[in-house]
């Protein structure tokens, strides 16, 4: 676990630069949460964090998310011979989905996968960060200390300032636009990843629309997102502690963590609050702002439930 955090940490400090520059399958009793934990839907993927799939989750008219088909993971740079093995043999791997920029794509590259296509669906291509924000962070990459680029972002808000902004930009809309209309594509037998760098942001929203679509309740979605918490459960602990040594505030802490490893209920809030804010709902922003039918949606369903 050790060796696998450092590897991570360095992954998340360069991704960190980059974006300045731009269920179970039992249906749970009534009254109950849902069931949603690692147990359940951890996939074995060598070489990776984060590594998850959506399969089991009960959606539309009580049906459920078919086993091994939706696949979500941190950046697969790191994916061993056998890990590529496992996604083209076991799980017969047609499409994987980048949203990372350029230059984290550049700097850590995916390793490929036999049979599957690698499509690049940037999130960001430009900067969302106001003009102090990004004159700060600018001053702080001048020291070449990845952890004063962390401290900056925690202390102008940098995450909530993503969040708030990343499903309702053009590059947003189109990256997520394009991500669906692949899914569509699917061929019946096969299956599809997508990651950012930790899998936990840009990734992570991805899910919560595709469940959105599949017609998840919206506990289930709340707790698959946050299901990231439970995987980088000791990179969190370390990244808690850093931030007591440095004195943050609580807010600053949230964003310093969030930056780092976690993700928080506060901060999809703010996402599904953007997009209700221009669409009303995350259905509405689904056929307006993404572009997809309701024949899309009906399609999208029968494909991936049974």
């Amino acid at each position: 676990m050790k060796k696998i955090a450092k590897s991570i940490f360095a992954v998340i400090a360069a991704a960190s630069v980059a974006m300045c520059a731009a269920c179970s399958g039992a249906v749970p009793e009534k009254d109950e949460p849902p069931t949603v934990s690692l147990e359940t839907q951890a996939i074995e993927l060598d070489g990776v964090a984060n590594a998850r799939q959506l399969g089991g989750y009960v959606c539309a008219d009580g049906r459920k998310i078919k086993d091994g088909v939706l696949l979500r993971s941190a950046a697969l740079s790191t994916l061993t011979d056998e890990g590529a093995k496992t996604l083209s043999e076991k799980y017969n791997l047609k499409y994987i989905f980048d949203f990372r920029t350029d230059s984290e794509r550049e700097a850590q590259p995916d390793k490929e996968v036999e049979g599957a296509e690698n499509v690049w669906l940037p999130v960001f291509t430009t900067s969302l960060y106001d003009e102090e924000t990004m004159a700060a962070i600018m001053e702080a990459r001048k020291t070449n200390d990845p952890e004063q680029t962390y401290i900056t972002l925690a202390k102008h808000k940098g995450l909530s300032t993503i969040y708030s902004k990343m499903l309702v930009t053009e590059d947003g809309k189109k990256a997520y636009s394009e991500f669906f209309y692949k899914l569509l594509s699917l061929e019946d037998g096969g299956s599809v990843l997508w990651h950012c760098t930790q899998g936990k942001d840009r990734a992570g929203l991805a899910a919560v629309l595709l469940l959105y679509a599949l017609g998840a309740d919206e506990e289930t979605i709340k707790r698959d997102y946050l299901l990231t918490n439970d995987s980088y459960a000791d990179l969190i602990a370390e990244s808690e502690a850093k931030a007591a040594e440095l004195g943050l505030t609580e807010d600053e802490t949230k964003e310093y963590v969030g930056t780092a490893a976690a993700v928080y209920e506060d901060f999809l809030n703010l996402a599904i609050g953007s997009v209700k804010d221009v669409y009303g709902s995350v259905e509405s922003y689904l056929t307006d702002g993404l572009g997809l039918s309701d024949d899309d949606i009906k399609t999208l369903r029968d494909k991936f439930l049974e």
